[in-house]
């Protein structure tokens, strides 16, 4: 039995476990029972899964020097779920909704898969459940000090979209997410009453006068050929309407592809930070955060997983989508390994899979779930025949 074939037949399985992930969703870094489910599930196939990361799990299918690694990650996001699905989450507040469960549930697929086929591998297949991607400092990192790269030649993963329509694939060669960043500011005023002000040194002023000027940095400092994100997320000062308030704090996030695009806007914020706020009497410190770099994919890597979707059935269109601001921490991986990180759409509006992602009424499409174990299995035996 071909190995579509056999995805295809595995629907009704790949959709309980899809559903009970959903069911049952835990943030990152508190994947216990999500955990222990994978575990039961991968023994029950008769491998050998063992704990790494804290809240992850691996398992190897499969002997030999070449060594290919696949990533989902299963940790769900502190969202309260709106929707009406007999199988919606059990856990007030935490809510699968980026796709992890889909994630999850395609890798499942591939273990039963692969298990049945390990004596005719042409090298190992290691399968990492990661958790912690929605969370800095990611779990990935933490997968990687425990050494689930170790004898590892190629990474593989894949990201559900709800852009795309089911049945289509797509990817970039090169950066295909952004360097995620984060930024605080904190600033120490002079709190007083509100009927003298020049008694006070007012934190939100000065707040004010730095949310305008940071949305000068992308329009003035940067290359506009260059694609480049700053965004002030919070503003935060004061108790009551007669108060001016002692402190204010503003927190961020700043989206680039290039290393230099990166220095360069730290640079400008360390400057508007500390300049503007002396010129009001304040005082303020910039925390910058570096979080995930870019997803970055190789080119034979990527045109291999291009030439397994031309030729599998199910699979519409390959879409040579635009580089996303979004941040994963799939490219630590990358970091180690050359690999490919691509996009498999699960839009299917009949199904009322339209939301975006993180949206609380977020659902996938599950006819792309065999789609996912298909083209993840193929392209992974494809890449243990690479020299």
């Amino acid at each position: 039995m071909s190995i579509h074939h056999e995805a295809s037949e595995l629907s009704t399985q790949l959709t309980t476990w899809r559903r009970h992930l959903h069911a049952h969703p835990e943030v990152s870094f508190q994947e216990f029972e999500t955990q222990k489910y994978l575990l039961d599930q991968l023994e029950s196939l008769g491998l050998k899964p063992y704990r790494i990361g804290q809240t992850g799990v691996a398992v190897d299918i499969g002997e030999g020097s070449k060594g290919v690694a696949i990533r989902a990650d299963i940790d769900a996001l502190p969202i309260q779920e709106e929707s009406n699905w007999p199988f919606r989450s059990v856990n007030d507040g935490v809510m699968h909704a980026c796709g992890h469960d889909g994630h999850t549930a395609i890798l499942l697929g591939v273990a039963k898969i692969l298990a049945s086929r390990q004596d005719q591998l042409p090298g190992r297949i290691r399968l990492m459940f990661q958790p912690a991607e929605e969370k800095i400092p990611g779990g990935a990192k933490l997968l990687i000090q425990d050494g689930v790269l170790d004898g590892i030649d190629r990474v593989l993963g894949l990201h559900l979209s709800s852009d795309m329509p089911t049945g289509t694939v797509g990817a970039v060669v090169g950066a295909q997410t952004a360097n995620a960043d984060s930024f605080t500011i904190d600033i120490e005023g002079q709190g007083g009453h509100g009927s003298q002000p020049h008694l006070s040194i007012d934190p939100i002023i000065v707040g004010s006068e730095l949310t305008l000027a940071i949305q000068s940095i992308v329009s003035r400092s940067m290359n506009p050929r260059s694609p480049v994100v700053v965004t002030i997320g919070t503003f935060h000062s004061g108790a009551n309407f007669n108060i001016i308030a002692p402190r204010a704090r503003l927190t961020g996030t700043v989206r680039t592809f290039s290393v230099e695009d990166r220095r360069q806007v730290r640079r400008r914020l360390e400057e508007l930070v500390a300049h503007i706020s002396a010129a009001h009497g304040a005082h303020a410190v910039l925390d910058y955060v570096e979080g995930y770099p870019s997803v970055t994919n190789s080119e034979r890597e990527t045109s291999i997983v291009r030439e397994v979707a031309a030729r599998l059935p199910g699979i519409q269109s390959w879409m040579d989508i635009e580089p996303l601001m979004a941040g994963e921490d799939f490219s630590y991986y990358q970091e180690v390994c050359p690999g490919t990180f691509f996009m498999l759409g699960c839009r299917n509006e009949e199904q009322e899979a339209i939301w975006p992602h993180h949206h609380p009424r977020f659902t996938l499409d599950e006819n792309a779930l065999p789609l996912g174990v298909s083209l993840l299995s193929e392209t992974a035996l494809q890449y243990l025949l690479l020299p």
